[in-house]
């Protein structure tokens, strides 16, 4: 029987796990340079190439509501071992695949395997710690998967001049996978004592996922993360229109200003992972949505107006990528504060909503073809106020219960 682990989270743990973490971000954002070059080779149009990005977020949205779940019942390890094993074999199927149907499937296998790192390794996370450990440690691995925005579209690049084409991508993305396979093997034990696993088999599954969800502190404060990543999934999808078509900068000035902000991305992560250390998860929060509203509004201003300025709209958008810095560790910790005995399932449900908000996004922020401005900022601005409206909803229901404490 597997030794059960149940020490604190170690530094080499948080390493493997943030590596595992990483593969799905990295693996959406390695291939986008490569669309052009992918439509033309399997003679199909930009549209058809778009549809495997889908299938890959949609995969992952599925993937962790499945493998949140199971994760429960079965345990943690032996499900990031599958996932990334599977993620080795998907990948690469896909840089083998001859059609572009082919090259969907394999995405959307990808996003399924890549789901094991994103939810199993969180709920790793919230077995061995709570409050502001957990939120550091949170924090910590969405500044390591803030990572793929800068060294994606590097890395497919950089596989393409070496392998010759855009299959050398998924081969780099397979090699990798197989490395991280390796990490997780040697360094992330089991966390989940049989004891605490929930059996019954799918209605067992159902049981503890209506649990989940119909906690109030889970749904407020995972509102807050939904629609933070959503907007931020709306500013990824808009952006290539909007640095490019509307502002007019080449392909490599695209490239660079992505990677300025998703250096800005990994910097409040930084700094969120040092202010969990003094800071409630809750003033955290606070700072990010704040500064979420404040771009929003400005980037929504020159969509109205018609009046573009370059030096304006580019920090703008910069804050806004950042902002998910000071969310995404604090709002986790947050919406498991109350069911962390069922944090795999709480986790799945969580970031498959995640997820399809940003699978949600990315057509919504199209409607305006190369004008993709305008309905960029309804997008990110109805997204913005959505999350202000969870934190809002979740500090009224912390403030109740702070109240109602000491009669209890």
């Amino acid at each position: 029987m597997t030794a059960i682990y149940k020490g604190l989270v170690t530094v080499s743990m948080i390493i493997a796990l943030g590596a595992v973490g990483v593969l799905g971000p990295f693996g959406t954002d390695m291939y986008l340079p490569a669309f052009p070059v992918i439509a033309e080779d399997l003679h199909t149009t930009a549209a058809r190439v778009q549809i495997t990005l889908s299938a890959f977020t949609i995969g992952m949205a599925v993937g962790q509501l499945i493998l949140g779940s199971l994760s429960d019942r079965y345990g943690r390890r032996k499900l990031l071992l599958l996932g990334t094993a599977t993620m080795a074999v998907s990948a690469a199927v896909s840089a083998n695949s001859p059609t572009i149907s082919g090259l969907a499937i394999g995405c959307a296998v990808m996003g399924i395997s890549a789901a094991s790192g994103l939810v199993v390794g969180r709920a790793v996370v919230s077995d061995l710690s709570s409050g502001r450990e957990a939120a550091r440690i949170f924090a910590i691995l969405g500044l390591i998967a803030g990572l793929g925005p800068i060294a994606g579209p590097l890395g497919g690049a950089v596989a393409m001049g070496i392998l010759g084409n855009w299959r050398g991508i998924f081969w780099l993305l397979a090699a990798a996978s197989i490395v991280i396979l390796v990490l997780v093997y040697f360094l992330v034990p089991e966390t989940l004592a049989p004891e605490r696993r929930h059996a019954g088999g799918l209605i067992g599954m159902l049981k503890t996922g209506l649990h989940v969800v119909r906690n109030r502190n889970f749904l407020y404060f995972s509102m807050t993360l939904w629609f933070g990543f959503g907007m931020m999934f709306a500013y990824i999808s808009a952006s290539p229109f909007i640095v490019q078509s509307l502002l007019g900068f080449s392909p490599i000035q695209y490239t660079l200003v992505f990677a300025i902000n998703g250096a800005g991305l990994v910097l409040t992560g930084f700094f969120t992972s040092r202010l969990a250390k003094v800071w409630d998860p809750n003033r955290i929060i606070r700072i990010g949505v704040s500064i979420q509203v404040s771009a929003g509004l400005i980037v929504l201003l020159m969509a109205i107006t018609g009046i573009v300025n370059a030096w304006i709209l580019l920090p703008a958008l910069f804050v806004m990528a950042s902002s998910m810095g000071f969310i995404f560790g604090p709002a986790t910790a947050l919406a498991l504060r109350e069911v962390r005995q069922s944090s795999g399932t709480a986790l799945a449900i969580s970031g498959a909503l995640q997820f399809m908000c940003a699978a949600l996004a990315a057509p919504l922020v199209g409607l305006g073809g190369k004008n993709a401005l305008f309905p960029f900022a309804i997008v990110a601005m109805t997204y913005t106020l959505l999350a202000l409206t969870g934190l809002i909803a979740g500090n009224k229901y912390l403030k109740n219960i702070s109240q109602l404490s000491p009669t209890q």
